[in-house]
């Protein structure tokens, strides 16, 4: 079921905060590029959760900015809000947990990426790898055998 849209003003507001925000990323200005993001994120009505598309979206796009600004605590804290924001408290829905999974190799924690990546495995298979995420695949088998550990 489709959650309900923002009221046209807000999601106005909102757009125009992102344009902004998007003209500063392309220009190399990823810090003050969140920040506007991050005001865009203030208007959404409490509960985020409760609308459709910003939320999401727009937790999403702060984990990738804060893995490329290499904040680690940061990027768990966006982890948590977007599984919130995707009714996916379990981190058990495969875009969740890939995000996840690649915010934390990209960071270097690779206990919590083996982990991530592991459940992605568990969940879905080695279908839940495509791509370019193959890799990671490769990358929590090499870790097993190295730990010696066993397959899910």
């Amino acid at each position: 079921m489709r959650k309900p849209q923002i009221d046209i003003e807000i999601r106005t507001e909102i757009d125009t905060l992102l344009e902004q925000s998007r003209k500063l990323f392309a220009s190399g200005a990823l810090q003050s590029s969140l920040s506007v993001a991050l005001d865009a994120w203030d208007l959404i009505p409490e509960p985020k959760g409760a609308w459709d598309y910003y939320g999401q979206s727009l937790s999403a796009a702060f984990i990738l900015d804060y893995t490329d600004l290499g904040d680690k605590r940061s990027c768990q804290k966006w982890i948590e809000i977007m599984a919130l924001m995707y009714d996916d408290p379990n981190h058990e829905d495969h875009y969740v947990l890939m995000l996840e999974g690649e915010a934390m190799y990209k960071l270097g924690d690779m206990d919590r990426a083996f982990y991530v990546f592991s459940r992605i495995e568990e969940l879905y298979g080695a279908q839940g790898f495509k791509g370019e995420q193959k890799a990671y695949l490769k990358f929590i088998r090499e870790e097993r055998d190295k730990r010696g550990a066993t397959s899910p």
